[in-house]
Parts: structure tokens; sequence; C-alpha cells
């Protein structure tokens, strides 16, 4: 089966995770057009280079969390992902409202799934 190429910005203020993310993906077959390290510049990059997925993490330091990301950049046509350590029940529910998908970090298969779902 061969999976659909699709083009994604990634979000994490943690360069070791971006890097797993990125190699992981990439091979793939995805195109990762560009990353952000806070909340402030997923969104910017969302809007510039209109992504079909937005791969982001809850806690992105200081500035808005991921979850804010996702209600900023809501648009028909992008898929957002919440890739995080902090999965509870109230997570996935504002997630989930937010439209974002939350995924625990580490499972990097759940996370291929989710982004070509």
């Amino acid at each position: 089966m061969t999976v659909e190429s699709l083009r994604l910005v990634v979000a994490d203020n943690d360069q070791a995770v971006l890097d797993l993310v990125l190699l992981d993906l990439g091979l793939e077959g995805h195109d990762i057009v560009a990353t952000a390290m806070t909340g402030e510049d997923a969104v910017r990059l969302c809007d510039e280079v209109q992504p079909d997925v937005l791969v982001v993490d809850l806690r992105l330091g200081r500035g808005i969390n991921g979850i804010e990301v996702a209600r900023r950049v809501r648009r028909d046509g992008l898929r957002v992902v919440l890739f995080t350590n902090y999965v509870n029940p109230d997570v996935v529910t504002e997630a989930s409202e937010a439209g974002a998908l939350v995924i625990e970090k580490g499972n990097l298969h759940a996370l291929r799934r989710a982004v070509v779902s």
C-alpha cells in the first residue's frame, strides 16, 4: 500500500523530539515543509505554508500551548495531531474541541497512522 506524501509542519520545543519526528515521518515519504519551536511560530508557519498536517506538542515552553495552536490554525483540510507526554481525559477533551487528535509521545506507529488518517 502506498501512502500519499503529505506536507507537514512539526512543532516541538525539544530538538531531539523534532529530529526524531522529522526522521520518522520523512522516511514515510512526507514532506516536512517547516518546523517550529514555539506555538506562535507554528501558527505563523501554518498560515504561510498551508500544510496538510500539523504535528504539535502540548507544551511548547513559554507562549501558547499546542491546544491553543490547534484552535488558531483550525481550517478545512488541515489535520492537527497533538503529540504529547501529557495524555489525560481533560487534554483529550480540550484537544478534540480544538479539532486535534491526541497521540502519546513515543508511539511513532500511532503518529504515522494519525498523520495519514
